[in-house]
């Protein structure tokens, strides 16, 4: 009797999965496949299905031991973990980044960080000697996001002892109006920068109840309404270390940028999406030291970690080498060109840190394993080179 009574609940289960995720894809009015956003939302929705299922193989296991009800709650558990809770487990990460500058470097002047904000923000004077950044990315606002989410993410941010908040880039994925969702970065105590993905640069939001017109509804116009400032391509100082923004499409001459920072003895953060379409240009970054970083998201860390066989996956999915993490300058070989050094290849060696992201949101299958969303605390300190 109970077996029946739940295996008709399954089934019920399953049909508002379905109908409820039909209805979501309608009132998206997506612009790309509505079959695939469709499976995504029922992959989405399907862990409801699951408590069900594991509901059920419990129930089973009472009238007969058998080893496949086992492994329906195994499978369960694991669908439950991947698609709700690790998702939703927020973690905040600390690494220390040291940039060599020559033994002249001097501290530039901090340009103020709160005369950007679109409210004034009471700081007192920085008393450390390197720059404190918490850096997110890929929050992609959407089918897959909620605002409480979004909310407990800014909390999260407040009880941070950091100078800014440096967000990399992917805010969206199939949204449509972001003033519930995007509300929480209203209260967020500390200076906000973000630098565009090419998917933010080309998003308008279509909002049927928001008369201003399109141009004005593109992203980049919008976050400035939550306090979110673009960072500038010219860069400001934060501690003394300048940080750039190069956002996806970006024609600045990012060679001529360094070579200035280098000439002037200071270190360089440069802020941008995707590591990769900075280094598809091998002579972008050629002039780049270890008093360069760049900070990167756009990989997710994969969203599924599973050692050897994830970094391959990212590499081949999104021709990043670097799934997660800090990636080391390579060591140079000898060169007959006393200021490049090559590797085994050939080709110029990468002597400045790249620090990637692993997100905070999710795209294409709504899965998390082994990789939570993760604020990055990035300490970037600066050393001479006869430290």
């Amino acid at each position: 009797m109970i077996g029946s009574w739940l295996g008709h609940l399954g089934a019920l289960i399953a049909v508002l999965v379905i109908l409820w995720s039909c209805l979501k894809t309608v009132q998206l009015k997506a612009r790309t496949d509505n079959l695939q956003i469709l499976l995504q939302l029922v992959s989405f929705y399907a862990r409801y299905w699951f408590v069900w299922l594991l509901l059920w193989a419990n129930v089973q296991l009472l009238y007969d031991n058998q080893i496949i009800y086992w492994l329906l709650i195994a499978l369960s558990l694991l669908y439950i973990y991947m698609s709700w809770v690790e998702p939703n487990r927020l973690r905040v990460s600390h690494f220390s980044i040291n940039l060599t500058v020559s033994a002249t470097y001097q501290p530039a002047t901090d340009i103020s960080l709160a005369a950007a904000a679109s409210q004034p923000i009471k700081r007192q004077p920085i008393k450390r000697q390197a720059a404190k950044i918490a850096v997110l990315s890929d929050i992609h606002v959407g089918i897959f996001s909620n605002p409480h989410q979004l909310a407990r993410l800014v909390k999260c941010l407040n009880r941070l002892d950091v100078d800014a908040v440096l967000i990399l880039g992917d805010w969206l994925y199939q949204a449509t109006t972001l003033d519930a969702q995007l509300s929480p970065f209203k209260t967020l105590n500390k200076p906000c920068y973000t630098v565009l993905s090419d998917a933010d640069t080309q998003q308008v939001i279509d909002d049927a109840q928001n008369s201003e017109p399109a141009s004005n509804m593109q992203l980049k116009h919008i976050l400035p309404t939550f306090g979110i400032q673009l960072l500038p391509e010219q860069g400001l100082y934060i501690a003394g270390i300048k940080i750039i923004g190069i956002h996806n499409g970006s024609t600045m001459d990012l060679p001529r940028v360094i070579e200035q920072q280098r000439s002037a003895g200071q270190p360089l953060v440069i802020a941008t999406h995707d590591i990769k379409q900075l280094e598809a240009n091998p002579r972008t970054l050629s002039d780049a030291n270890n008093d360069t970083l760049v900070i990167a998201g756009q990989t997710h860390g994969g969203q599924v970690n599973i050692p050897i066989l994830t970094p391959l996956m990212v590499r081949a999915l999104t021709g990043n080498k670097l799934a997660a993490g800090l990636r080391q300058p390579d060591i140079p070989k000898q060169s007959n060109h006393p200021h490049q050094p090559l590797n085994a290849a050939n080709k110029p060696s990468k002597r400045y840190q790249v620090w990637v992201n692993t997100g905070i949101g999710v795209t294409g299958l709504p899965f998390r394993f082994n990789c939570p969303p993760t604020i990055d605390v990035l300490t970037i300190q600066v050393q001479t080179s006869d430290a």
